[in-house]
């Protein structure tokens, strides 16, 4: 059973860096350690599924996007080195792909960041896509951003990563980071689309979306390798709905995430793609209501789940 407790935790101040076409980067820290940290476990975030998909609207993006990085929680003075490059024909939909590298200078593992494009303008509901292509570490996790925004604290942010504790793959996390803390409000496992055990995952490449729309946030997963097309966002097989505090619905970027890479490690990422919705109000309600409907059904399965469990008697 994948780790559900809600737990804290608070690390050092944000970085952000911009990344120019091939991967020039500029970038600074604010707060970060002047001592490089030292090796680590990875460190758990705090832990605790669609209508009708929403038009999309694509912006032309330039032939060199600019990619804006910001560390939800940096390690000492570690980094993540970013190349990016257009996705290779016959796809003309403006996705680009991306290479994130932790340099050998890197010591610990608990650095994870958020990147988006700099190319258009903050939205309240929108939809980020990322194929995961390779990655190398037993610990690399990948997911997509949402609502991506400055805040006091450092980036605030809404995240679907793949779950890495206990190796168990097969699950996706929902977080809220406001600087260096994260909650976690969302767990789920696809038995279907990622196997019932850690030992049955499907083979990469993995395509990932998720979309937020009004107070309502819904994703998607499966393997490209196993599945001609793109599933539903109403099938259940393949991902979930989560709904949002009344807080979390603000304008921001959607872009995409990476965490706990080790010195040397990379993730490949293919067919970036993020960009706002125009959602109708009647859509807007529909998310809302199947969020909700989602949460009670998972809330009801979590309390049958503790009653049929054997009670445990202490040694006599």
């Amino acid at each position: 059973m994948l780790w559900s407790a809600r737990h804290a935790l608070r690390v050092g101040g944000a970085a952000l860096s911009v990344v120019v076409g091939a991967g020039f980067a500029l970038g600074w820290a604010a707060g970060a350690s002047e001592s490089p940290a030292r090796p680590a476990a990875p460190v758990p975030a705090r832990s605790a599924p669609g209508p009708a998909s929403p038009a999309r609207s694509v912006a032309a993006r330039p032939a060199t996007p600019r990619l804006v990085t910001a560390d939800l929680t940096p390690d000492g003075a570690d980094r993540y080195e970013y190349a990016l490059r257009p996705t290779p024909a016959p796809r003309s939909d403006g996705a680009t792909d991306l290479v994130v590298t932790a340099p050998s200078s890197n010591l610990g593992v608990n650095l994870r960041s958020v990147g988006w494009f700099d190319d258009g303008t903050p939205a309240v509901d929108a939809e980020s896509c990322v194929t995961w292509s390779e990655f190398s570490g037993p610990i690399a996790q990948a997911g997509v951003a949402l609502r991506v925004r400055s805040a006091p604290g450092g980036a605030q942010a809404i995240t679907v990563t793949n779950n890495i504790m206990w190796g168990a793959r097969n699950g996706w996390n929902v977080h809220l980071w406001s600087g260096s803390q994260g909650d976690l409000i969302g767990q789920i496992v696809l038995t279907h689309s990622f196997g019932p055990t850690v030992y049955q995952t499907p083979p990469l490449p993995w395509r990932l979306c998720a979309r937020v729309v009004g107070p309502a946030l819904q994703f998607k997963a499966w393997s490209l390798a196993l599945e001609d097309g793109e599933p539903e966002w109403t099938d259940p097989g393949y991902g979930a709905s989560f709904a949002l505090p009344a807080e979390w619905v603000y304008s921001g970027r959607a872009g995409w995430y990476v965490g706990h890479l080790v010195r040397g490690d990379q993730a490949g990422y293919r067919s970036l793609q993020a960009e706002p919705l125009d959602a109708p109000v009647g859509e807007r309600a529909s998310s809302s209501s199947q969020a909700s409907a989602q949460e009670v059904m998972r809330s009801v399965a979590a309390s049958l789940e503790q009653a049929l469990r054997p009670a445990v008697t202490a040694p006599a």
